[in-house]
């Protein structure tokens, strides 16, 4: 059989796998230089860990490689029909530039890490604008060092790929099956494989972080990708806006943001409570009556609502989940555009939620019956450090599961487990999901039968609801229940039968419930009417707990009588912002004002100049971190 071997081995075909697996011996090469760079903070770690990062990193190499066989795939495509040898020389080309500029990439990046703790990225490549500059920081022995590694690098990769990779050079004279073959499977693999699979989420970033120890979690996430990835969700953003000198805009944002006494309403009857933290997937205020919403949809929402602290004038940063998570740990609205829990290299310069938690005792985890995957949100959970993150991959296959993931009442039965286990006191995070489309939840009869193209959607309420009635029923039989604050709070708004625009407050508008035996009887059924954001929780919790929230930059008390009462929000291209003296929206783009609500028409600019100023800082802030 030795000849036949021999002769499938320089199959064109075969040829072609061998380069696509050259690709991923090479980046696992690459990662090793980055090891052996950053040797000193792997020493240590647990070698269970070290071992598996080869494994993990797996995922993501394959992703980038099928993208740089994109180009090669149609080159063997061509010259399959043709019998032209030319495509063999461009492919050979083709591939070995692809390999220096990655070994650049690679030999790059170990500074920047130094630096920054964080891969290259689009803050990095910008710099590159000014290249006398980047020479100049650079000293002499960094830059003849640096050109070394690439050179060595380059010729470590070139010389694998010309043994390994490329066929004889000989025309291809293939059956016509086997060229059509090729011509249908090819790009189909290859479209499969750069998305990462046929789930419903494609591939991101985070899908390499299974660490707590931040070094791994970079080492394993392939450098081509993340760079990619950050640049094509900086560049679409643009520059910072810019309205009028930052000095002003910092001024009128500390004006905003000015609290004349740092003092709070004390609700809890002990100053270090368990806390379990649900986040209700797309939960809108229009769904609970007590927040002005329908009756009867969620009433054991609104029964809570009756023995809890409820702010009944809260309001999501954003739109979307991810979004949503940076608005509730980190306290950071959401962005334009783009999203800061989608940026890996900015998590350093975010507070969070967690963390401060941890530093007083508290055990952290964090839930979810779905892929973590999506919007980052796994990056941004292990950067933070939460001492266990568990999602759909961590429940047993056997549980009945819908096209996200298992239903809400499999996570709450999760959940329920695990905090029999945990350490008190403890940070539990949650994530619902059977409120997002498709809404596949296992009821057994409809209970809305109006609403229209929202019907579904009602009636996934009504089925979240029924839910968190167990879970509540159940825990209260725990020995832990006596001292746990329940948090609930949703990611962000939902369109409903009132058919709100996504800009206007009304469909931003969401519940922010504190419900549990911690809270002081007197405090029990009220309601905080006061404008409320997101991103105010953190803040909020950490002044009930005695904790300083001073790195929440954007994060009021709400438990503070004399803290500012306003909302910020960005939209895709614009603000908006709401105040005692009204509401509007303003569009960056061409200046036009949406859903104006403001009295005195005096107040409209001095709204304006105060919107234009707190995006200005906003956005700022996200392109310096």
């Amino acid at each position: 059989p030795f000849p036949y071997l021999r002769r499938m081995a320089q199959h064109p075909y075969i040829s072609f796998l061998r380069q696509f697996l050259c690709w991923l011996v090479f980046f696992q090469f690459t990662r090793l230089v980055f090891a052996v760079w950053n040797w000193h903070e792997l020493t240590g770690l647990p070698w269970k860990e070290l071992v598996a990062l080869p494994y993990h990193a797996l995922y993501l190499d394959v992703a980038t490689a099928c993208y740089f066989m994109g180009i090669p795939c149609l080159l063997y495509m061509a010259a399959s029909f043709t019998e032209s040898q030319i495509f063999q020389s461009i492919n050979r080309v083709f591939t070995l530039v692809l390999v220096m500029l990655v070994s650049i990439l690679t030999i790059a990046e170990l500074p920047i890490y130094d630096e920054w703790n964080t891969k290259l990225n689009y803050r990095a490549i910008s710099f590159l604008r000014n290249p006398a500059e980047v020479l100049g920081i650079a000293t002499s022995h960094q830059l003849g060092w640096g050109i070394l590694g690439i050179c060595l690098l380059s010729w470590a990769g070139i010389w694998c790929f010309n043994k390994w990779a490329f066929s004889n050079g000989q025309p291809f004279r293939l059956p016509w099956w086997q060229r059509l073959a090729f011509s249908i499977l090819a790009p189909v693999l290859i479209v499969v494989g750069l998305r990462g699979g046929l789930q419903q989420i494609p591939i991101q970033v985070s899908d390499a972080y299974y660490s707590q120890h931040n070094v791994l979690n970079l080492a394993a996430t392939n450098s081509t990708f993340h760079l990619i990835s950050s640049c094509t969700k900086n560049y679409k953003i643009g520059k910072p806006y810019q309205f009028m000198w930052n000095e002003e805009a910092q001024a009128v944002f500390d004006s905003l943001h000015h609290v004349p006494q740092d003092t709070t309403t004390r609700i809890l009857t002990t100053p270090r409570p368990n806390i379990v933290m649900v986040i209700l997937e797309g939960v809108s205020a229009d769904l609970i009556k007590s927040c002005g919403g329908y009756d009867s949809i969620m009433p054991y929402f609104d029964a809570m609502a009756n023995e809890g602290l409820l702010f009944s004038n809260c309001y999501a940063s954003g739109y979307r989940s991810d979004e949503g998570m940076a608005a509730i740990f980190s306290g950071f609205p959401a962005q334009p555009k783009t999203t800061i829990i989608n940026e890996p290299n900015k998590y350093g310069q975010l507070p969070c939620l967690g963390l401060e938690l941890e530093k007083v005792g508290y055990h952290t985890s964090f839930l979810f019956g779905g892929q973590l995957s999506y919007g980052n949100i796994r990056s941004y959970m292990y950067f933070n450090g939460f001492d266990r993150i568990l999602e759909l991959k961590d429940f047993d296959p056997d549980i009945p599961q819908g096209k996200l993931g298992v239903h809400d009442e499999s996570l709450f039965e999760r959940q329920l487990l695990e905090l029999s286990k945990e350490q008190q006191p403890f940070f539990a995070g949650m994530f619902t999901q059977s409120t997002h489309s498709p809404y596949d939840m296992p009821m057994q009869r409809e209970v809305i039968h109006w609403g229209g193209r929202e019907q579904k959607y009602l009636n996934s309420a009504v089925y979240a609801d029924s839910c968190i009635h167990d879970f509540m029923a159940k825990a209260k039989l725990t020995d832990w229940y006596s001292n746990t604050l329940f948090v609930f709070v949703s990611d962000h708004g939902h369109i409903t039968p009132k058919h709100w625009s996504i800009i206007e407050p009304a469909y931003r508008k969401i519940p922010l419930l504190f419900f549990g035996e911690v809270i002081k009887p007197e405090y029990r059924g009220k309601r905080i009417a006061d404008i409320t954001s997101q991103t105010d929780l953190a803040a909020t919790l950490l002044a009930q707990l005695g904790l300083s929230y001073g790195s929440f930059k954007y994060s009021k008390n709400g438990l503070n009588p004399t803290s500012p009462r306003h909302l910020f929000y960005s939209f895709d291209e614009g603000v908006c912002v709401l105040k005692n003296e009204g509401q509007l929206c303003w569009h960056v783009k061409d200046g036009h004002v949406d859903t104006e609500l403001v009295p005195n028409p005096a107040d409209k600019e001095k709204l304006l100049h105060e919107g234009r100023a707190y995006l200005q800082v906003l956005m700022q802030d996200f392109f310096g971190q």
